[in-house]
């Protein structure tokens, strides 16, 4: 009776600690300050409306990423000679604002009005190492009809890229606006997105209300349009900066390899990138010394090889597939790979054991007259072979490399670094595996110093709780549910990791 208690309460602590690995994963979000994984890949818009007496004016900015603006380079740089003249730079906005206008829909009163370009303007702020970024502004005006009219606006420019989408209503003096509609300037045109709103981007396209301006004043000349200096900072800005470095010596050289081997240290430990429970999947298992490492290694080989392989479809495929949308892919693929090494491992270690208390149901007819073997060795199963498992497990985590590396590897190409670029993302990788690498050692010495906390207590006298001392050894209850537990903790990170990439939009954030 009391052995069939002991086993209850051990499958119930599995239970409990796999539905905590759940709630951990589930609460483990990146913070606001660098929740926004693919801040290098926006195409951010903006549309201030103006209402006046004789006209409606739309202000738009179009911001984009250093990704972005990479691929457009022979775009802008038409003569091919690496710099924007000021006369490409006028060439480039007037196109791209026409190209703009033409996926602006404006109704006044129902009908369709034609927006005409008043003034354009393009420049190019400098973003993280040493790639520009680009800045589009330009003015759009139609002719207001007078008396009450109903004003219907959409974007629908970029709608296949992601990126920050907002639309500000901006009243004018003497003008009487009615309606449901945006008229706080969140990121001040597209110079500062706030911190807050990064993990949940704004995402206005359209806007509708009713106005009558017949007491507004008419509409001010266009004036020269404010231009930025400095692209706004995004997460990973000071990895990025690494390869920007004007000072190319061994010493320094040396210095930033060290410093991208901590940014990739301190990626790994970021919330919401389920390493840990990886590594304690791994100690589950019973691992050795050299798994531990070859797991570090496998994640380090596994993201490296990511970096360069989306760093050839953003130079190369950008026309056949946008290399932002290869991330939901990913993180799917390894949310599945998880969830199926973790089933697969579950029941592997105790599919076997399962299934034999289920016949001693009486749904299932089982009685003891028979003289069938219950010891644990009978009912234990062979398992899934470690490398095979190892592997999965580091193709699992390497699979996502990280979008700073990319921009690394962009801005080494652009600054003819390709070397440097492709040591300090090797280097990268190794601190995000050493990170993993290390947790696992310290897992595995902890359960190890258990076994042998065991044997003294099977060996010595000991004043305080023996037993409860051999349960958390090797072979006591504890630690032989620890094979269990990490396979259901594996399930709970695949099944949340595929919910989270399924629900990550392929066109919008």
């Amino acid at each position: 009776m009391t052995s069939a208690l002991g086993s209850r309460l051990v499958l119930l602590s599995v239970l409990v600690a796999a539905l905590a690995c759940a709630v951990l994963v589930a609460f483990a979000r990146p913070g606001s300050a660098s929740a926004h994984p693919l801040g290098n890949f926006t195409i951010n818009r903006y549309s201030r409306i103006e209402v006046y007496q004789d006209k409606v004016r739309v202000e738009y900015v179009l911001d984009m990423a250093e990704i972005p603006t990479f691929q457009a380079k022979s775009d802008v740089d038409t003569n091919g000679d690496g710099e924007v003249s000021d006369a490409e730079a006028r060439s480039y906005a007037e196109a791209t604002a026409r190209s703009l206008a033409a996926n602006l829909d404006l109704e006044l009163n129902g009908g369709r009005a034609d927006l005409t370009l008043g003034t354009s303007a393009a420049t190019f702020p400098e973003g993280q190492g040493g790639l520009e970024t680009t800045r589009v502004t330009a003015i759009f005006e139609a002719k207001a009809p007078g008396g009450s009219v109903s004003l219907t606006y959409s974007d629908g420019n970029f709608s296949d890229r992601i990126g920050w989408r907002e639309i500000v209503v901006l009243p004018t003096t003497g003008a009487k606006l009615s309606g449901d509609f945006p008229t706080q300037d969140v990121s001040r045109a597209l110079t500062s997105y706030p911190g807050d709103k990064i993990s949940s981007p704004l995402d206005t396209t359209s806007v509708s209300f009713s106005f009558d301006a017949a007491g507004a004043s008419f509409a001010p000349a266009l004036s020269n349009l404010p231009t930025a200096a400095k692209a706004p900072e995004r997460s990973g800005a000071a990895f990025v900066s690494l390869i920007n470095t004007n000072d190319i010596t061994l010493g320094s050289v040396f210095l930033a390899l060290l410093a991208a081997f901590a940014f990739g240290a301190l990626h790994a430990v970021e919330p919401g990138h389920g390493k840990t429970l990886v590594a304690a999947y791994f100690v589950g298992v019973k691992g050795t010394v050299r798994q531990a490492l070859s797991l570090g290694l496998i994640v380090a080989i596994t993201h490296t090889i990511g970096v360069l392989a989306i760093g050839l479809v953003a130079i190369f495929g950008s026309q056949y597939i946008l290399p932002e949308k290869l991330y939901p892919y990913l993180s799917l693929a390894s949310g599945l790979m998880v969830l199926a090494l973790g089933i697969r491992l579950l029941l592997a270690r105790g599919g076997g054991r399962f299934l034999h208390k289920l016949s001693h149901l009486p749904l299932f007819g089982h009685h003891h007259h028979h003289s069938h073997d219950h010891s644990a060795a009978a009912m234990s199963t062979k398992g899934m072979p470690p490398w095979k498992t190892l592997i999965g497990v580091g193709l699992a985590d390497g699979l996502t490399p990280s979008p700073s590396a990319l921009v690394v590897l962009l801005a080494a190409i652009s600054l003819h670094r390709v070397g440097l670029g492709v040591a300090l993302i090797v280097s990268f990788s190794a601190g995000l595996a050493a990170v993993l690498a290390a947790i696992s050692l310290v897992l595995l010495f902890f359960r190890r110093a258990m076994d042998g906390l065991s044997h003294r207590a099977a060996t010595t006298r000991l004043p305080l709780a023996p037993r409860l001392v051999a349960s958390l050894s090797g072979e006591g209850a504890a630690m032989r549910a620890l094979p269990m537990t990490g396979a259901l903790a594996l399930v709970a990170v695949g099944v949340l990791l595929t919910l989270r990439a399924l629900g990550q939009p392929i066109v919008a954030i």
